[in-house]
C-alpha cells in the first residue's frame, strides 16, 4: 500500500509510478491510497490510473483522526504486507495507522528537506524507532534527517526516477535552438524565480535577444512578486507566464538552458528532465540539485540567490560552442543512466523483498 498526497506533487508522481510499475513487473499486488486536497489530481496522473487499471482509493485530509480511521480500514480490507508513506506530512499520519494495525514492514520515505515544526519534529521522532526502513530521496535530504533525529533503524537512499524517452524523443540539436531559458516550478519562495529574472535582467542589458520561460503554478502572491519584479525590470516583453505545464517537452526542446533557482530540494525531476531534452542544466548549488549536477561535467551550478553568476554561466551557455555542447551531451546520457523509472522501481522492489525476507 502506497499512501501519499492526492494534490500532485512530486511525491504523488513517485508513487503513482511505483505502484503502476509493481504492475507490470507482477511482484507486488500495489493499492494506491490518496488523501484529499483542495486541487484535484492532475489529468494526466488520472488517465494514468485509468489505463493501468491501478486499483486507488481516497481518505479525506481533515480531520487528522478521520484519516486515520479511513486508512484502517482500508488496511483492514487489504491486508498489505507493506506501507509506503509518502512526503509530509502524509508520512505522519499514514504510519500511525499502519503500527496500529501491525503491518509487518512499514516504510517512511522522505522527499525533501522539509522544515518540520516542532511537535511535527517530535511526532516523527517518536514514529522512527518503530519505522522498518527510512528511504530519502538523496544525499542531501538523507542528511537532513538524520540531523533531525528522523531517520529509522535502517536509512537508505533511493533517487526518484523519470520517463527520460518522453523528454529525450524529438530533441533537437543543441546549436540549433534559440537563446531561450526556461525553468518549471511552482511559485513558491523555496524555488526563488525572482534570481533567474534578475538575471535574465543582466542578459538583456549584454544585449541577449531571447526569451525566459517559467511554468508552474504554486503560490498567487509569489507570482505576483514575480511579475511586478519582471515589470519594473522592463522585462514584460521578455518573460513569458506560462502558468501549469501539462507538456514540458517541446517546451525544452527549443531552449538551450533549463534553470533551477531554488533554494533547497529533495530531488529535482525537472532538471532530469531538462537535461534528458538536451538543455543545458543549471541549477543553485544545494542539497538535491548536488545529486543530479556534477559542475563542468553534466551541467552547471552557482551559490543560491546570486544572480551575478548565474547571469555569467547563462553567458557562457547560451553562447555555445564545443565545450558547452559536450557538457550539455553528458547530460543526457546520464538522466537515462542514472534516473530512470526502471533503475527506481527496482530498487525499491529489491528492498521490499528484502525486507519481507
Amino acid at each position: 500500500m502506497h499512501f501519499v498526497t492526492g494534490g500532485g506533487s512530486g511525491a504523488t508522481k513517485v508513487a503513482l509510478e511505483l505502484a503502476c510499475g509493481h504492475l507490470r513487473t507482477g511482484n507486488y499486488a500495489p493499492l494506491l491510497v490518496l488523501r484529499r486536497k483542495r486541487a484535484p489530481l492532475p489529468a494526466a496522473m488520472q488517465a494514468q490510473i485509468a489505463a493501468t487499471g491501478l486499483r486507488t482509493a481516497w481518505v479525506d485530509n481533515w480531520p487528522k483522526w478521520t484519516t486515520r480511521r479511513q486508512l484502517a480500514a482500508l488496511i483492514a480490507d487489504f491486508q498489505p504486507q507493506i506501507f509506503a508513506a509518502h512526503g509530509n506530512s502524509e508520512h505522519l499520519w499514514g504510519r500511525q495507522a499502519a503500527f496500529a494495525a501491525e503491518v509487518p514492514v512499514v516504510l517512511h520515505i522522505e522527499q525533501n528537506c522539509e522544515r518540520y515544526p516542532c511537535w511535527r519534529r517530535w511526532s516523527a521522532r517518536r514514529l522512527a524507532a518503530r519505522t522498518t526502513a527510512t528511504v530519502c530521496v538523496s544525499q542531501g535530504v538523507a542528511d537532513h534527517v538524520r540531523q533531525l533525529g528522523l531517520a529509522g533503524p535502517r536509512l537508505t537512499i533511493i533517487h526518484n526516477g523519470v520517463s527520460t524517452a518522453r523528454y529525450s524523443a524529438g530533441a533537437l540539436p543543441f546549436a540549433t535552438r534559440s537563446q531561450d531559458i526556461i525553468m518549471v516550478a511552482r511559485f513558491a519562495r523555496q524555488k526563488d524565480q525572482a534570481t533567474l529574472i534578475r538575471a535574465t535582467h543582466r542578459l538583456v542589458q549584454q544585449g541577449w535577444t531571447g526569451q525566459l520561460l517559467l511554468g508552474g503554478d504554486g503560490r498567487a502572491t509569489h507570482r505576483r512578486r514575480c511579475e511586478k519584479l519582471t515589470l519594473s525590470l522592463g522585462l514584460t516583453s521578455r518573460v513569458q507566464f506560462l502558468g501549469r505545464v501539462t507538456d514540458a517537452a517541446p517546451l525544452y526542446h527549443r531552449c538551450r538552458a533549463a534553470v533551477l533557482s531554488t533554494h533547497y530540494e529533495g530531488l529535482p525531476l525537472v532538471l532530469i528532465d531538462g537535461m534528458a531534452a538536451g538543455c543545458a542544466a543549471i541549477g543553485s548549488a544545494v542539497s538535491g540539485v548536488t545529486d543530479i549536477i556534477e559542475p563542468g561535467r553534466n551541467g552547471w551550478s552557482f551559490p543560491p540567490s546570486d544572480d551575478a553568476a548565474l547571469a555569467q554561466i547563462l553567458t557562457e551557455v547560451l553562447a555555445g560552442g564545443p565545450a558547452v555542447e559536450a557538457i550539455v551531451a553528458r547530460g543526457q546520457t546520464d538522466a537515462p543512466a542514472r534516473f530512470s523509472l526502471g533503475q527506481m522501481l527496482n530498487r525499491y522492489e529489491s528492498l521490499f523483498a528484502e525486507l519481507l525476507g
